[in-house]
């Protein structure tokens, strides 16, 4: 009697369950632009043109021996030229630009008389640095790498980044980015203060400790995957260590991510009062998983529910973080119809948008990871039935890496300071800030200002 009443009960659950509509949950995960790869393709065919700051400020870099400016100024040599087999024009910036040869730039960019005034071949000069950046010939892919130590005559900066941006940095050259290779390096001669209208200067030994190098920046302006590309072949060049005293970062507003998160892995905890079922069956459908998060709340459960999440997060190399603070959830939700027998959309004005909420955002870099909070308010629900949630995590800032006050000169230990650079903030922040206003001038309305860092999709019943 008992098998009879068991066979039953099965058909039973058969029956209930072949007449409910059959649906598996899929969430879409956009994909964002293939060349955000791990490995950069370069163009087939790049003109380089290097260009060296041949004022005096720089002469400090060349008198201390085999410093780490000296290694650099080999480094990019060797990745462009002799690896790379490009064609590369070598210049030193001065009034006005002077053309040199490779052989020049070997042989002196590395020796005194490259920035001292003395020789003939190599006169006294200032630092228009903003008069290398030209602009590329039609139809021509070209690479500008600019080596120095970003004290602009008359200290302004804002006149480089206008010139960067007016040239290159904008919507009509969209694969156009800006790299840049900051290293500190063994100094030993004067250091120049543009402050008002007046040019400071002080003697400055930093000798052989790294934490009083004094800093040079390499700018890299040219198409983004060849920026990456080269940033690379000058990891794979590193005999010597030399990125150990480095940052390299790349400005650009399509290659922030390389993948939009998800929820591929289960949540670090799971509270009372709620099950993750491996499907969902009320009101006439049957849900199984997919991609979804499938959660089931007990119709009894009152209080707030607190389930905690660490997924997987692909920051795009060297490019800037976003900024948590500025991360926010746009949610599209939906409801099983038992009568329709579908989804209908709810009015984002309904109670129900606010029933879940996704909080307490923080990036792990070391671990490639974003942690968050899910809040679901159970009593939000107005009724029992199967709801879908979509959650698009958007972020419209970028963060700002500490490092770039670390090294400006407004945190300086004392007036002779010389491990810091004037404006340099300023100069990093108008980057930053360009690369945000390209993204919004890219976007054809305001909902797309801002970057797409995940998605995140729940199927929860009510019971």
């Amino acid at each position: 009697m008992m098998g009879s009443r068991w066979v039953i009960l099965v058909f039973m659950a058969f029956l209930l369950t072949a007449c409910n509509t059959k649906e598996e949950l899929k969430c879409e995960i956009p994909n964002v632009n293939s060349t955000n790869s791990q490995t950069a393709n370069k163009s087939d065919n790049l003109n380089v043109a290097i260009y060296v700051d041949g004022s005096g400020s720089m002469l400090g870099y060349v008198k201390n021996g085999e410093t780490n400016y000296i290694k650099a100024l080999k480094s990019l040599r060797n990745v462009f030229e002799l690896t790379g087999k490009l064609p590369v024009e070598y210049y030193r910036i001065g009034t006005p630009i002077q053309k040199i040869t490779g052989s020049d730039y070997y042989s002196y960019g590395g020796s005194p008389v490259f920035y001292d005034g003395s020789n003939a071949k190599f006169k006294a000069v200032s630092s228009p640095i903003d008069a290398a950046i030209v602009p590329a010939e039609k139809d021509q892919q070209k690479m500008t790498v600019i080596i120095t130590d970003l004290e602009q005559n008359s200290g302004d900066v804002t006149k480089l980044n206008k010139r960067i941006q007016d040239t290159y940095f904008n919507s009509q050259k969209k694969d156009y980015a800006v790299g840049v290779w900051a290293v500190k390096s063994e100094f030993n001669d004067k250091v120049y203060i543009q402050e008002a209208n007046s040019i400071k200067t002080f003697a400055y030994n930093s000798g052989k400790q790294a934490d009083k190098f004094r800093p040079f920046y390499v700018l890299f302006i040219g198409p983004h995957q060849d920026i990456k590309h080269y940033f690379e072949q000058l990891q794979k060049y590193d005999a010597n260590q030399l990125l150990a005293n480095s940052k390299l970062m790349i400005f650009h507003p399509d290659h922030i991510v390389d993948q939009i998160s998800s929820l591929g892995t289960p949540p670090i905890s799971i509270p009372k009062g709620i099950t993750r079922p491996l499907s969902l069956v009320k009101d006439g459908v049957a849900l199984s998983k997919g991609n979804y998060e499938i959660l089931q709340i007990d119709s009894r459960q009152q209080e707030n529910l607190t389930i905690n999440y660490s997924v997987p997060f692909s920051p795009s190399q060297y490019s800037l973080f976003v900024d948590t603070n500025s991360l926010n959830a746009k949610v599209k939700i939906e409801k099983f119809d038992k009568f329709a027998k579908k989804f209908i959309v709810v009015d984002a004005n309904s109670e129900i948008s606010s029933a879940m909420k996704l909080q307490d955002w923080q990036i792990i870099p070391q671990e490639n990871k974003l942690n968050f909070s899910a809040i679901i308010q159970p009593n939000k629900f107005p009724e029992p039935g199967i709801y879908k949630l979509q959650f698009d995590i958007l972020s419209q800032t970028l963060e700002v890496p500490s490092w770039w006050k670390e090294w400006d000169w407004q945190t300086k230990a004392n007036e002779q300071d010389g491990s810091k650079t004037h404006n340099l903030e300023e100069f990093f922040m108008a980057l930053k800030n360009r690369t945000e206003t390209m993204k919004a001038e890219q976007s054809q309305n305001s909902e797309d200002n801002n970057w797409l860092v995940g998605r995140f999709c729940y199927g929860i019943q009510k019971n």
